[in-house]
């Protein structure tokens, strides 16, 4: 960024110096006076020049600062009631149409994930909305009994993602008091398991297990894995496969699963 603003200060001064000697060259029976004006000129215009570089310079690094409250509107939802709704409604096409049709209106929605195209086609799909962390807010929850795939908030009156499922990859398992944890899945490749606290829209990491695989190794003629536990204090600590699984079953123990019904959106006749 001070390497652009340098090359834009440069090419300013270039710019002051043509003004200058273009002027000179075309006015030389002019007097000192309307040199000195030109002169005047070429020195705003350099510094509206920099005055500008330093103000984008400022908004850049003002915008490298990643939020720690998303703020993505579901295409601007002012209420849960409006999101179901439209649900509903998508769930009508996929019913009532061809595919293509469906995936036309569907592509529209900002929400719409593959994921979703699986829960609309599961009889088990609902939502519900319940305060999982005790701010007085309900959140919305979308998924099949515990395994919440999509959680949204209301902010500012608007509807906001606290998770969502991008892809069958990625999973997500609801517990009591704000608790979730989110596992993601790569064949030969990487498995993670994190757990997270949910209040008043702030994610809070809390621990994790993780397994790597990195480096082929030729003499072995297998893989090299880095598997490790981390906390909220970002300090990892190195496992071994076997304690990397019996940690994860742990985990699975660790924190309570929360009790409640699910409205279907398909709902038994």
């Amino acid at each position: 960024m001070r390497i652009l603003k340098r090359n834009r200060i440069i090419a300013t001064i270039g710019i002051a110096l043509m003004i200058l000697l273009i002027t000179a060259g075309c006015g030389s029976n002019k007097n000192s006076d309307n040199e000195s004006g030109v002169t005047d000129e070429a020195a705003i215009v350099l510094s509206n020049e920099e005055s500008t570089a330093n103000t984008e310079d400022a908004a850049s690094e003002e915008s490298s600062v990643t939020p720690i409250i998303s703020e993505k509107y579901i295409a601007d939802y002012n209420s849960y009631d409006e999101l179901i709704e439209d649900i509903k409604n998508l769930l009508d096409v996929m019913e009532e149409s061809d595919e293509d049709t469906f995936f036309d209106r569907a592509e529209k929605y900002e929400w719409f994930t593959s994921c979703m195209w699986y829960h609309l086609q599961n009889d088990s799909f609902g939502y519900l909305q319940v305060d999982i962390d005790g701010d007085g807010v309900d959140e919305l929850l979308l998924g099949t009994d515990v395994y919440i795939d999509n959680m949204y908030t209301i902010r500012d009156g608007k509807v906001v993602p606290v998770f969502e499922s991008l892809s069958e990859r990625e999973s997500y398992v609801l517990y009591e008091d704000g608790v979730f944890v989110k596992d993601i899945y790569y064949p030969d490749d990487y498995y993670s398991t994190e757990y997270f606290k949910y209040t008043a829209g702030k994610q809070e990491f809390i621990e994790g297990i993780y397994n790597n695989v990195t480096i082929f190794d030729r003499e072995k003629g297998e893989y090299q894995e880095d598997i490790y536990y981390s906390d909220s204090s970002s300090k990892e600590r190195e496992l071994t496969r076997k304690e990397y699984f019996e940690m994860g079953e742990e985990l699975q123990h660790k924190y309570n699963l929360p009790k409640f019904q699910l409205h279907l959106f398909k709902e038994k006749q």
